[in-house]
């Protein structure tokens, strides 16, 4: 959001009936993918774990990982975690079985198509009320506060101590050996290929009766090069290969294991400058000319040694981080406070003051860490929380060690805010009356829109022929303007609305038309596609008010 959220906000109660109803629906989904024999095999479960990115370290599958990863979520065991798959899989399994068969028929696109191009033709004018012209008295705001006591409480705080295990630290922690940096940089560079520039000159050979032949033109081309004719002008003027022929034969520079093998061989025998003997390829007959020949670059040991010394590091870094993760899990599970995984681990503890719902800054900016701090294990039994995975090279444990819980805030210290509160709602309800009562003399004939404008000194907009999605209107107004009913004839439709600025919106509906283009678009596929993804959803919904009817359920 804007990051002006307060968490404070949410009604508790609304928010554990949410969480109840999801769960309940997860249990009714999961109990009619049983009924319908739906299945999940361990080898599909297993590819979709081995497959996940979050459980790996640099592109496989790594054991350690995917238990710190599972833990984070809350999981006891690798077998609560399959299962949990297992579920998922399924509920997956039943809603597509839905999803994928719904479909949309003629009438259906057609409908949908006429919509999507109507237009309307409408004039608007907003009407606001001046804030300066209300006044809200000391007796109204001490009413508001009492009747809202819950909405005026101190934000509850926590003091947090916490313990972070970054894989960046561990770089200064290892050392290289020389002999292995020695090994690496010999493979590295043994890499590096030299580079041949090849032309040459090609007579194809498709059946046996071409061979003799072939080779025949070859030798007597041999004979014009070695009467001192170029080879670049013979590629041009002979050579069967027409993708390289108009460049006088030239293949460009090449590293080994790039051509036919007997070619390839000819080549890296050839000297610079010099011209093959007749060579045989799956493609025909060559005469081959090595035109130039590029050493590699071979950067020096110390050019290199930085890249060498992070590569090893990083392998030694990896295998340390995930021990030393392991370790902290395990000795902050079995430690009262984060006083001994500290000294074990050679971390410092930090303390965090003025932590709330809505986080802080750094890693209390991170919402795991801003649920795991609230859970009922940490908050109120003061256990130090699992290990919670910030990101691929961060985990942090936390402890509670201080809970400053919601304190009444007195009347003197919210009066401004609270006298905020009403005076927009005065705003809103005055501009909400006024505008019904314009609204009213319009319908009736009393006045034109064009007379009230003037009448209230505000701006007149006319539109014309505006689609639903048009970008240079707002989007609010156009949801309503769209929502209105069509006009009675000649007889233009009046209504307000409220305007995001606290406003109402006065609008005069005088035309609906459909686009001529309507009926060409009703096989556009978007619109299949939508109407049969509703339809799917809404027969998806339909089994589970369905299974909801049918089934007892009991709420505690």
């Amino acid at each position: 959001g804007d990051g002006n959220f307060d968490p404070g906000m949410i009604d508790e109660a609304r928010l554990r009936e949410s969480v109840l109803d999801g769960m309940v629906e997860r249990a009714l989904l999961i109990s009619a993918a049983d009924d319908a024999g739906l299945y999940i095999s361990d080898s599909m479960i297993d590819q979709l774990i081995l497959a996940t990115p979050d459980f790996q370290v640099d592109g496989r599958f790594d054991a350690g990982r995917f238990d710190v990863v599972i833990r984070n979520m809350g999981m006891a065991s690798r077998l609560q975690f399959r299962d949990l798959v297992r579920q998922e899989l399924k509920m997956s399994q039943l809603r597509n079985a839905y999803e994928a068969t719904g479909f949309a028929t003629l009438g259906e696109r057609r409908q949908l198509a006429r919509l999507e191009n109507q237009t309307r033709d409408f004039a608007v004018i907003e009407l606001r009320v001046d804030e300066s012209d209300i006044q809200i008295s000391d007796e109204e705001v001490a009413d508001h506060y009492a009747a809202n006591l819950s909405d005026y409480m101190s934000q509850e705080q926590l003091v947090l101590e916490t313990l972070t295990l970054s894989r960046s630290s561990f770089f200064d922690q290892v050392e290289v050996d020389e002999g292995q940096l020695e090994a690496i940089y010999q493979r590295e560079i043994g890499n590096l290929a030299e580079q041949r520039r090849a032309s040459h000159i090609m007579f194809e050979v498709s059946d046996p009766a071409q061979e003799q032949q072939a080779l025949e033109r070859l030798q007597q081309v041999a004979e014009r090069l070695a009467g001192g004719e170029d080879f670049a002008e013979l590629a041009r003027e002979l050579s069967e290969d027409f993708g390289s022929a108009s460049s006088g034969g030239d293949l460009g520079f090449t590293v080994a294991g790039s051509f036919d093998p007997a070619f390839e061989q000819a080549l890296f025998a050839l000297a610079e400058g010099e011209v093959s003997e007749p060579v045989r390829s799956e493609f025909g007959y060559h005469l081959i000319k090595l035109t130039a020949l590029q050493a590699p670059e071979v950067p020096s040991f110390d050019e290199m040694r930085p890249e060498l010394e992070a590569e090893l590091k990083a392998e030694q870094v990896e295998r340390r981080f995930v021990e030393a993760t392991r370790e902290l899990a395990n000795l902050s599970y079995e430690s009262p406070d984060l006083a001994d995984p500290a000294r074990a681990l050679g971390l410092e503890v930090a303390v965090h003051t003025g932590f709330t719902r809505a986080g802080g800054e750094g890693i209390l900016a991170n919402p795991r860490v801003v649920s795991a701090a609230f859970e009922e294990e940490v908050l109120v039994d003061r256990l130090n929380s699992q290990l919670i995975e910030l990101d691929a090279d961060t985990v942090v444990v936390l402890r509670v060690r201080e809970h400053q819980r919601p304190e009444q805030l007195p009347l003197e210290a919210v009066a401004g805010r609270i006298t905020d509160v009403l005076r927009q709602q005065r705003v809103a309800d005055q501009a909400r009356q006024k505008a019904g009562e314009l609204v009213a003399s319009l319908r009736s004939g009393e006045q034109q829109l064009e007379q009230l404008a003037d009448a209230e000194g505000l701006e007149l907009s006319k539109h014309e022929a505006v689609r639903r999605g048009q970008r240079d209107l707002s989007a609010v107004l156009l949801q309503h303007v769209f929502a209105m009913p069509r006009p009675d004839g000649a007889a233009p439709r009046f209504a307000h609305f409220a305007s995001p600025g606290g406003g109402q919106w006065l609008v005069r509906l005088t035309g609906v038309t459909v686009a001529e283009q309507a009926e060409a678009e009703v096989d556009n596929p978007m619109f299949g596609e939508f109407i049969a993804g509703q339809t799917a959803q809404q027969d998806f919904s339909a089994l589970q008010e369905y299974l909801r009817s049918k089934s007892k359920i009991e709420r505690y």
